[in-house]
């Protein structure tokens, strides 16, 4: 197994989080930390200083760290959406493998992008969608893989979360600019794992007024937001190459109650996993880490390639776009 060598990237909440993770992994996995990047020096400073807490001999840090050519070099990108891709495409073009946070990208040209950026470089780019590690739908799609509700037909996915006061102004200010379903992956990733290999091909999407957002805005920033576009509640319906559904809905600033739902109908059946927000994320994070580090050790191909998640992606421009139109449908891209 090589030494995977990882410079990680944006150190806020999400940041340390996965610094922490990494950090315990590296107990039993060949990690090394060899550098930390932020625009901000004192968390970089709380972040070197927790890497020097750090019992685990293999660990360095250093801004230059030398690669060995036994270390398969990856960056770990946790910094706000409008990063990522510029992110990931700077980390593929100098030779290290991307392992990027939900979304990977934000337009439809930032995913071509990504994919040729990817080809070109021959760097894996990997979103870090952890949800598709969640151990009650693995078991779910093995159940379905295996027929236990026949053919399916039909999926729905729920994502909502009320935006609160851990959610720094950039999560709100996306949602004042754009319309649509802006964080659609953490239901629809499993969703297309259980109809794989079928592909999307038409999506549909349709909003409510911006009711709640505004007074929201407010009420986080003190500025009065009366452009803010995002309605309170989108829904998305999908239509695939095979004749599946899906349904998304998607709603992060009413009052509903925190829902990630998984739920597939099959000609002999219907299974449904609903995560109510009791779950920890956490141990879904450090089974993707694992997976993720233990393929490039092994230099095995990961769970999930750009090729894979790039289509999970872009259901927010193109939802964006059907709403835009009149809530016409349009097609997904082939990347």
């Amino acid at each position: 197994m090589k030494t995977v060598d990882i410079e990680l990237i944006g150190l806020g909440d999400r940041g340390m989080t996965a610094l922490r993770l990494l950090l315990q992994l590296a107990r039993r996995l060949p990690i090394r930390i060899t550098s930390l990047r932020d625009t901000d020096p004192q968390r970089v400073g709380a972040a070197e200083a927790l890497l020097q807490k750090s019992a685990t001999a293999i660990n360095i840090c250093g801004h230059d760290a030398t690669l060995s050519g036994q270390s398969v070099p990856l960056t770990y990108i946790c910094t706000d959406w409008t990063s990522h891709a510029a992110l990931a495409i700077e980390a593929m073009h100098k030779g290290r493998h991307a392992a990027v946070e939900v979304p990977a990208a934000l337009t439809l040209d930032e995913l071509h992008a990504l994919v040729q950026t990817s080809d070109a470089t021959h760097r894996h780019c990997m979103m870090l969608e952890n949800c598709c590690y969640d151990p009650d739908i693995l078991s779910a799609i093995a159940r379905i893989r295996d027929g236990e509700i026949g053919d399916i037909v039909h999926a729905e996915g729920t994502y909502y979360h009320t935006l609160g006061d851990r959610w720094t102004t950039w999560r709100l200010e996306m949602n004042r600019r754009q319309r649509g379903d802006l964080y659609p992956t953490h239901e629809l990733a499993p969703i297309c794992m259980a109809l794989a290999p079928d592909r999307m091909q038409t999506l549909v999407s349709m909003d409510s007024s911006a009711a709640t957002g505004p007074a929201t805005y407010a009420k986080h920033t003190g500025q009065a937001a009366p452009d803010f576009r995002n309605g309170d509640h989108t829904v998305t319906l999908i239509r695939t190459e095979q004749g599946r559904t899906i349904l998304l809905r998607h709603d992060v600033l009413t009052a509903l109650p925190y829902q990630r739902l998984f739920h597939v109908v099959g000609t002999r059946g219907v299974i449904t996993v609903n995560d109510d927000g009791s779950k920890s994320h956490d141990s879904l994070t450090q089974a993707m880490n694992e997976s993720i580090i233990t393929a490039l050790a092994n230099d095995r191909m990961p769970d999930f390639t750009i090729r894979d998640t790039a289509p999970w992606c872009a259901v927010t421009p193109l939802s964006s776009l059907s709403i835009e139109r009149g809530f016409a449908p349009v097609a997904f891209p082939q990347f």
